[in-house]
Parts: C-alpha cells; sequence; structure tokens
C-alpha cells in the first residue's frame, strides 16, 4: 500500500475541503533554508535522518486514498483501510448496530459510550430498509441484528415470488481467525444464525428458488458463532478467489438494487483467514468527486491483490461513506450528504491490549 501513499497525500489536500495528512495538533515541521554560499556552512542532513511525521493514525491502521483509471475512460476514487492484527493487537474489528439509524459521523461520535476503545474509522455496513438492519450484525459474541429471511424477485415468467436468501458474512472467531461463510438464521433454532458452505439453491440468472428455506437440519448446516460479525452479500472473495458474479446471483442480490455488473459507490470488507490483517475499501461514485465507482468484480479483484483471503459486499450506492480519525467525512457521499445508517464497522483501538 506504499505506492498509494503519494496519491493519499495529494488527494487528501487537494479535493477535500479542511483535510491534509495533519491534525490541527499535530507538529508543524520547518526545514533549513540554504545557506547564501552553497559552497559553506554545514553539510546537509542525510536524508535518511529526517524525521517522518507522525501519523493521525495508530500503529498498525493505514487509511489511504486510491484511485484506478480503467480502460473504458471510467474512473473509481476512494479509500482503503488496512489493519495489522499483528503490528497492533489492540486494534478491533468492531460491527456496530444502533437503536436508531444515524449517520456514521454520528455514530463514530456515539461509538466512545460502548466502551469498545477509541474510534478511528466509521463506515456503513449492511443492508437495511426504513431505518432498520437486513443483515447480520454480531458483537461480542451477541447477534443484535438477523440477516433477511426473504427476498421478492421474479420468477422465468415475470411473477414476483418468495426466495430464501443464504448470504454472504465475515466473522471473526474466538481465537482471533476470519471466516466468511453463507448464513441464514434459521426459523427451527430460534432464528439463530448458521453457516451453510454456499448459497444453496437460489439462482437469479436461472430464475430458480429454493421452495422452502434452510433449517438446522439442512445438509452442512453448522450453527455460526463468531464473536464479531458483519453481513451484506455477496461473497466477493472466498479462499483468495474472485467469487463475486457468481453468488451475485446466488444470493438473490441482483433484483434488490445492489447492481453487481455496474460501477458504482460500494463500501466492503475483507480478512486473512489467519487473523492477521482486516481491510475495508469505500469508493466513491455516480460522479462524486469525479468517481464512477467499483463493479463487485473490481472491489474483488482490489481485495485479492492486498493478500485477503476473503472478501463482503457490504450496503453501497449513497450509504457509501468512511469517517477518519477525528470524525471528518473522508469521501465524498453520492447523495451529496451522510445517509442514516443503523449498522456500521468501527475499527477501534483498546487503550490497553485485551
Amino acid at each position: 500500500m506504499k505506492k498509494h501513499l503519494l496519491i493519499c497525500l495529494l488527494t487528501a489536500t487537494m479535493l477535500i475541503p479542511g483535510i491534509g495528512c495533519t491534525s490541527d495538533n499535530a507538529p508543524v515541521y520547518t526545514f533549513p533554508t540554504s545557506p547564501e554560499n552553497p559552497d559553506e556552512g554545514e553539510e546537509p542532513d542525510d536524508p535518511d535522518d529526517v524525521e517522518e511525521p507522525e501519523s493521525n493514525y495508530p500503529e498498525g491502521l493505514s487509511v489511504e486514498a486510491f484511485e484506478k483509471n480503467f480502460d473504458t475512460g471510467e474512473v473509481a476514487k476512494g479509500y482503503v483501510v488496512i489493519a495489522d492484527l499483528k503490528a497492533n493487537p489492540a486494534l478491533r474489528f468492531r460491527p456496530t448496530l444502533v437503536e436508531e439509524a444515524m449517520t456514521p459521523s454520528e455514530i463514530f461520535a456515539y461509538f466512545p459510550s460502548t466502551n469498545a476503545g477509541t474510534p478511528y474509522v466509521t463506515t456503513n455496513a449492511g443492508y437495511f430498509w426504513q431505518g432498520a438492519s437486513l443483515s447480520l450484525c454480531i458483537t461480542d459474541g451477541e447477534v443484535k441484528s438477523i440477516a433477511s429471511q426473504t427476498a421478492y424477485p421474479n420468477d422465468a415468467q415475470g411473477n414476483q415470488v418468495t426466495a430464501y436468501p443464504i448470504r454472504a458474512a465475515l466473522g471473526q472467531m474466538a481465537d482471533g481467525t476470519f471466516e466468511a461463510t453463507w448464513v441464514y438464521c434459521v426459523l427451527d433454532d430460534g432464528n439463530k444464525p448458521y453457516s451453510f458452505p454456499s448459497p444453496l439453491d437460489n439462482d437469479e440468472s436461472t430464475s430458480t428458488y429454493m421452495a422452502a428455506p434452510p433449517t438446522s437440519k439442512t445438509e452442512g448446516a453448522a450453527l455460526w458463532e463468531p464473536q464479531q460479525a458483519i453481513g451484506g452479500g455477496p461473497m466477493l472473495v472466498y479462499e483468495g478467489q474472485n467469487v463475486a458474479m457468481d453468488n451475485y446471483y446466488r444470493e438473490v442480490l441482483h433484483s434488490g438494487g445492489t447492481d453487481g455488473m455496474s460501477r458504482i459507490p460500494r463500501t466492503a470488507i475483507g480478512a486473512t483467514s489467519d487473523g492477521s490483517r482486516f481491510m475495508l475499501i469505500v469508493c466513491d461514485g455516480r460522479g462524486s468527486n469525479g468517481s464512477n465507482g467499483l463493479s463487485i468484480s473490481d472491489l474483488a479483484e482490489m481485495f485479492i491483490a492486498e493478500g485477503m483471503d476473503y472478501a463482503v459486499n457490504l450496503d453501497g450506492g449513497g450509504s457509501s461513506t468512511i469517517v477518519g480519525y477525528d470524525g471528518t467525512v473522508l469521501n465524498n457521499p453520492s447523495d451529496g450528504t451522510q445517509r442514516n445508517v443503523p449498522t456500521a464497522v468501527v475499527v477501534s483501538e483498546m487503550a490497553t491490549q485485551q
């Protein structure tokens, strides 16, 4: 990600009013002027001895702007966040549900009251409708919201039908490792989240759907018990492979406005299976900030390029928002303002390692 540093500095300075790569509290660095006679005076400092300005983010957490140019002439601009949990074990992946939908900036301000550390990054998370979460959210082992149990696509004749989507979620397990799986909250076991080896037998591309929802007894079903988890869909990367387009149809998202093939604003999350790193991408689109956006396949390739084993698409469009270390919005949401959302992903740091 070091190759993006120049882009971060230029983008943060020129494109975002009032935001630079230092805060008001950061030290101001000055440099010696050249002597009047260049042949006299002290030798210049060794470049290796020049002190680098301190980051606004804790050790192990990088927040960098990116710009991608496509052969079509389209451009994607946004931010990549990488949390290195080996470099800083005090960093936390923290899915957060709020009682009433708030903007990501408001969730950032609210977060310290949860006693889950100091927030440094907040993004929007799962899907929602009328302020209520439609995606899985688990915090400290407690299911805060369940994944939507129904969807309403059309069959081959164009008639609306009821489908039972099994959708992607990313979770951090008790041992610190990350898993991505397909989840359905089964009715026969109190709406608990169960993991499945695939999205099962739904496929919008062929207009075929499961006749009944999966249960705890469905082949391959296993109670899923991560400590932290956030859902959305589709699965973008699974075991290092780009699976975005296949799962887009199988998770019954084509009819829901996800618009997987178009380059639009996106938010997504990924991680390494060993628990060493997790990653967020927020991309502007629809012309905001001069950005068209990303397709879900574009997103998948960005996670793969950074070595992520898993990645899951989150809510996008006008919801896509990233808030930085001081509670300031870094990107340019395509609505022109932040949306109120019920779930967020917060990257925080505990005061002491726990």
